[in-house]
């Protein structure tokens, strides 16, 4: 074994050493190296305190098993992959003969539903976040989720763009143009690394010129490198921020206080969720599908294909030729 590599912890530091990724993705090696730490020598471990070698297939089984108690199927298997790719590694620097998960297989998942939701149920979401208020203690009509103009616009250039969460997170002012009518999509908030332009959709136009005049009116006409869609420069509660930007669990926060506002019979919406509708939507608009392919930023079209899901519709047309 080598004597630079004997513990989980130092592994796991020499692997994302050796590679280059995402600090999210970091974080999350990281976490699955401790919850594994913490199932071998109990709460409050690190990983820094397990020896390779008392990783073992029966311990990865246990592993599996109170994971499986306390964790989704395809969360399981997300921490399986992980710690799998950490201990091939291993292999491959000397420290480890064999990666003992070849002998623990992962777990079946059943295969979820269409990500995507109608369009119908989309612009519900849109009216919702438009027109609805509710009365204070004092009978004053007030934001159920303020301020709603600006959720409002994060959920129109979700909708209206398909772009991902870290992409809108990472948007500054500069990568809209307002003359050409595109947005650029920077290779570091890319998931596969690469920059390209998408057109600024003329609906979404007005809801980006009210946030760049909202925000001009709060830090001042100079907004090159400013982040475009800045919460707490908006919030009623700015005393709330521990950071001078929008984070990933302001926009998980706002998902979670839409669905408890809305109808029960409303589907669950996110980020995610909101993505797959628009390939959904403009698949089936469009004949061509690698407009769909630019517009997501795939680099495989067959990446395309999993995002697009049937329209009810479209199906029962075809049906008819029966």
């Amino acid at each position: 074994m080598s004597s630079a590599i004997r513990t989980l912890g130092r592994l796991c530091d020499e692997y994302l050493r050796f590679k280059v990724l995402a600090p999210e993705t970091c974080k999350r090696y990281r976490l699955c190296a401790t919850n594994l730490a913490r199932h071998l020598l109990g709460p409050g471990a690190c990983s820094e305190a397990v020896a390779l070698q008392l990783i073992t297939a029966d311990v990865l089984i246990s592993f599996r098993d109170d994971c499986r108690r306390r964790m989704r199927p395809t969360s399981v298997n997300t921490e399986r992959r992980h710690l799998s790719t950490l201990f091939n590694f291993a292999c491959r620097q000397g420290c480890m003969e064999r990666n003992p998960y070849r002998d623990v297989p992962s777990i079946p998942t059943p295969q979820a539903g269409p990500k995507a939701v109608s369009k119908k149920e989309m612009l519900a979401f849109l009216s919702f976040l438009e027109s609805e208020r509710r009365c204070d203690s004092k009978g004053r009509l007030v934001e159920v989720i303020p301020p709603q103009w600006f959720w409002l616009a994060v959920l129109r250039t979700f909708y209206l763009t398909g772009m991902r969460k870290r992409q809108l997170l990472g948007l500054r002012w500069n990568d809209v143009s307002f003359d050409e009518q595109t947005i650029c999509l920077r290779s570091e908030t890319s998931k596969t690394r690469r920059e390209w332009r998408i057109p600024l959709p003329t609906a979404l136009t007005p809801d980006l010129e009210r946030l760049r005049q909202h925000t001009r009116h709060v830090v001042g006409p100079e907004l090159s490198g400013r982040q475009v869609f800045c919460l707490p420069l908006f919030s009623v509660r700015p005393t709330v921020f521990v950071t001078r930007e929008m984070r990933t669990h302001n926009l998980d926060s706002f998902f979670r206080r839409l669905r408890a506002h809305v109808p029960s019979s409303m589907p669950r919406l996110s980020a995610h969720r909101i993505r797959h509708t628009t390939a959904t939507i403009l698949a089936n608009a469009v004949p061509n599908l690698k407009v769909v392919q630019q517009q997501l930023g795939h680099t495989s079209i067959s990446t395309t294909y999993g995002y697009v899901h049937p329209d009810l519709q479209a199906m029962r047309d075809a049906l008819g030729a029966l």
